[in-house]
């Protein structure tokens, strides 16, 4: 019985298409099903937060008055401006951003700055927690991320420190104790002081994050410069 051209026809394509699907060229070409999957999207963790059980402490008693804080994330160093294509930048204006708008979220509105129009866009500064003629102290607690070779298994978690970890300093790479302290002082530049210029008394120290996740944060202090700190200094 003959077999119908159609027939034929698709009995040939057919064979194409398995001497095609067997070749040993070709079958290292076929895309599999481990190729065609898509990979999950995992979600970037934010430079800075806050943590719902942190608050903000603030004491506006007078001239004692101060204002008590931690923002979470990995502190940064302050990178210098650049400039490129004739035009100055600053490279560090993102992570800057992200922290005063944490500092933001968790400050109650009647301390957040307050731009008063006078009709002078230049002479326009905001009314501020700490006002320009007011000095001021600072104390900052750097809590550095820690690297995964700190924790069992390189798996970071909480309550996965090796015994052998170090417990507190560390002498990496991590930034400078001076240029963390410019990122947070000109971060807070119009937000809650004038400019960081009323800062005559800083405090600083740089530890490692044993908390939680070690993910690291920055804790931080300003307050009215009053006579007992100032004895204490001199």
């Amino acid at each position: 019985m003959a077999l119908s051209s159609t027939l034929v026809a698709f009995l040939a394509a057919s064979e194409v298409q398995d001497s095609w699907n067997y070749h040993p060229c070709r079958a290292r070409c076929r895309p599999t099903a481990l190729h065609m999957a898509r990979k999950k999207a995992v979600p970037s963790e934010p430079a800075y937060w806050i943590d719902e059980m942190d608050n903000v402490a603030i004491n506006d008693d007078g001239n004692n008055r101060r204002i008590k804080f931690t923002i979470r994330g990995n502190p940064k160093v302050l990178v210098r401006h650049r400039t490129a294509r004739g035009f100055m930048y600053n490279p560090s204006k993102a992570s800057q951003d992200l922290f005063r708008d944490c500092l933001l979220e968790a400050l109650p509105q009647e301390y957040h700055p307050i731009i008063i129009d006078s009709g002078d866009s230049d002479s326009d500064e905001p009314t501020v927690m700490f006002p320009e003629h007011e000095f001021l102290k600072l104390s900052l607690t750097f809590r550095m991320k820690r690297p995964n070779n700190h924790f069992i298994g390189s798996k970071p978690g909480s309550g996965r420190l090796k015994p052998n970890a170090p417990q507190k300093y560390y002498n990496n790479r991590s930034g400078d104790v001076d240029n963390l302290c410019k990122f947070v002082m000109d971060s807070l530049n119009q937000v809650l002081y004038a400019d960081d210029r009323q800062v005559v008394c800083l405090n600083a120290i740089k530890v490692l994050d044993s908390d939680g996740d070690c993910k690291g944060s920055t804790d931080v202090e300003i307050s009215v410069l009053n006579d007992e700190d100032e004895n204490n200094i001199m």
